[in-house]
């Protein structure tokens, strides 16, 4: 799994992953994918969920 110190995430970093998803998943339905483009999709969408969690995180502290 890629780590990055992430503290405020920009649109332009999540729009980047989200296309990057878009791509691998599209090799996956053509099936052009190899076991590295799986690999690099799971990894994309852990880290991802983590990045909102990160963000959910930030946001309630925010708010209190």
């Amino acid at each position: 799994m890629m780590e990055l110190d992430v503290r405020v995430p920009s649109k332009g970093f999540i729009e980047t992953i989200r296309e990057r998803i878009a791509e691998l998943e599209y090799r996956e339905a053509t099936d052009a994918a190899t076991p590295d483009t799986c690999e690099e999709l799971v990894d994309l969408h852990e880290f991802l969920d983590k990045l909102y969690t990160m963000s959910l995180e930030h946001a309630r502290k925010t708010l209190q």
